[in-house]
């Protein structure tokens, strides 16, 4: 049975300063989801998942990437998400109307560079503190996907070794070329000994 999908939006998070030599690298982000489409449902258990899940993260992704200072742009590093699970489950008590809802993401970030080198790869998980509502007042598994999801981005962006990767993708300036009078003179100097 497939899981109904929420819409969810993401809180970008506060205060951010800009990473020193971030506004000379561009970087890309790329989400592909592996997730499983069906689950499992017990009595009393309700799952959802996220509706365009891929781009929620790449947007999420992306606004963290640009409030440091990074350039989103092709042609320079890759961070490259692969979204194993991320969804809510509402257990609902059959004798009450109480309801707990847990959210939780996993997802596995790579930092590439320009010529395919893995920079980083770390598998970054997200989860949503439990809540306990009344059914009645609260609507199950929204909150808890977006906890989810800022949790997930909070520990990603905290590590420092993702934003050094990152860096480490910026593209070095070409050399700049000997002029010939250049060549020239040092033979001509070569040449009086």
């Amino acid at each position: 049975m497939q899981a109904p999908r929420l819409p969810i939006s993401y809180l970008p998070q506060q205060t951010v300063q800009p990473v020193k030599g971030a506004d000379a690298v561009s970087v890309q982000v790329k989400v592909e989801d592996v997730e499983p489409e069906t689950f499992n449902y017990f009595m009393g258990n309700l799952h959802y998942q996220v509706k365009d899940a891929p781009e929620t993260l790449q947007g999420a992704a992306e606004s963290e990437l640009k409030a440091r200072g990074f350039r989103i742009a092709d042609g320079g590093g890759v961070v490259s998400i692969q979204l194993s699970a991320f969804g809510a489950t509402c257990d609902v008590d059959n004798f009450s109307t109480d309801v707990t809802s847990r959210g939780s993401l996993s997802m596995r970030v790579e930092v590439q560079s320009q010529t395919g080198k893995v920079q980083y790869s770390r598998v970054v998980g997200g989860e949503a503190i439990p809540a306990y509502a009344f059914l009645w007042m609260k609507k199950c598994a929204t909150p808890e996907l977006q906890g989810a999801l800022e949790d997930a981005f909070k520990r990603l962006f905290a590590d420092p070794a993702f934003t050094a990767a990152i860096l480490s993708t910026r593209q070095q300036p070409p050399p700049k070329p000997v002029s010939p009078g250049r060549i020239a003179g040092a033979f001509a100097i070569m040449s009086r000994r």
